[in-house]
C-alpha cells in the first residue's frame, strides 16, 4: 500500500458512556473513491466528523 491520504487506526469516539464508533481502522489511498454506508446510528457521521477534526478520538490515531 502507498501512503494513504486518510488514515484511521483503531479510532474510538465516545459521547459520554456511548461508543459512537469503536476500533475503526480505515486507509484511503490517493485517487480512491470511498463510500461509508450503513443503517442510521451506526457511526458514519461521527467517523466523518472525526476525520474533519470536529470530534476528538478517545483512542487511536487519525
Amino acid at each position: 500500500m502507498t501512503n494513504p491520504v486518510i488514515s484511521l487506526d483503531g479510532v474510538t469516539v465516545r459521547y459520554g458512556d456511548i461508543a459512537a464508533i469503536e476500533g475503526v481502522t480505515l486507509y484511503v489511498e490517493e485517487g480512491s473513491l470511498v463510500a461509508l454506508v450503513g443503517p442510521s446510528g451506526c457511526g458514519k457521521t461521527t467517523a466523518l466528523r472525526a476525520i474533519a477534526g470536529f470530534e476528538q478520538p478517545m483512542t487511536g490515531t487519525i
